[in-house]
């Protein structure tokens, strides 16, 4: 059998994870027929059918099922072999897509940024901001190759990093919340509250915690942003529940008031995801140590722990 042509691989994997011709094309950014002619050679040097066609688009066949993961496992091996060899003595260098929530933003990424234009001059970074289902939802499809997201349970899930737990607070207009106040949750139900909608990560450990206390939570406004919530704080009275981090400068400035969420807490995990569509790079390997780093020590005096 003559060799395995890379280009043909390549096109079977994107149908393989795509489940569907144009979607792969895209995703290749080639057009759909070239597509389908690399997966037909490929088909034709096997000697076997690797996709059946179906309504909405392909599904492997047992052949295709077994080939798969096989090829996605050296090709990955290629791409490791390929970075590391690319960066001997030169230092980790390309781009890194870092996703981050807006409550982890600060200061984090202008110190993430400072150490890595004195330690690792060659990386580049391009951050998204965004909620967690949003981000995890672009870590899926590959757009991003490091994520730092909300959890609400007491581990970060598979695959996942810790780096700490951030406390929860009832952010109000200006004056509405005295310094050190506590709010149990119970008292949450008497404010007039924008939240993000569902499914949220925050909305439904919200929602869950209400449905334990037994109240009912007055959420006036749904909000994807974060901008939209605070102008709403203060523009309309209405209250939110956010990390300290997320409204630092607003507390400290006196724009905004905030009260300790008690009873429970509900606290948030900020946990690190990778990805798992492709092998990390020295790069984003070198940018999650700087994340653990400024995170774990840095940090470790501040209201992040």
């Amino acid at each position: 059998m003559p060799s395995l042509n890379l280009r043909r691989i390549e096109a079977f994997l994107a149908v393989f994870e795509a489940r569907n011709m144009t979607r792969a094309a895209v995703q290749l950014e080639v057009a759909q027929s070239v597509v389908t002619r690399h997966v037909a050679a490929l088909e034709a040097q096997l000697g076997c059918r690797l996709f059946a066609r179906t309504g909405r688009g392909v599904a492997p066949t047992p052949a295709g099922e077994q080939l798969a993961p096989r090829l996605r496992a050296a090709i990955d091996e290629m791409q490791r072999a390929a970075n590391e060899a690319a960066d001997i003595g030169k230092g980790p260098s390309g781009i890194v897509r870092l996703g981050v929530v807006p409550g982890a933003a600060r200061p984090l990424v202008g110190m993430l940024y400072q150490r890595l234009c004195e330690r690792f001059p060659r990386i580049g970074l391009q951050f998204v901001e965004g909620f967690s289902n949003p981000l995890e939802d672009q870590m899926a499809d590959g757009q991003l190759d490091l994520a730092i997201v909300n959890r609400y349970g007491r581990a970060p899930r598979r695959g996942e990093e810790r780096l700490c737990v951030l406390e929860s607070l009832v952010i109000g207009a200006a004056g509405m919340f005295q310094p050190g106040q506590q709010l149990r949750f119970r008292q949450l139900a008497d404010y007039p509250l924008v939240l993000a909608a569902r499914p949220n990560g925050l909305r439904v450990a919200l929602d869950q915690a209400s449905r334990r206390a037994g109240v009912q939570l007055k959420v006036a406004v749904e909000s994807d942003s974060m901008f939209i919530m605070k102008d709403l704080v203060v523009q309309a009275g209405l209250c939110t529940v956010l990390p300290r981090q997320a409204v630092h400068d607003d507390l400290a400035h006196g724009q905004l008031s905030a009260a300790r969420l008690t009873t429970p807490m509900v606290p948030r995990l900020l946990s690190l995801m990778s990805s798992s569509r492709k092998p990390g790079t020295a790069a984003t390997r070198a940018v999650a140590r700087e994340i653990r780093d400024i995170v774990q020590h840095t940090l470790q005096h501040t209201a992040w722990r």
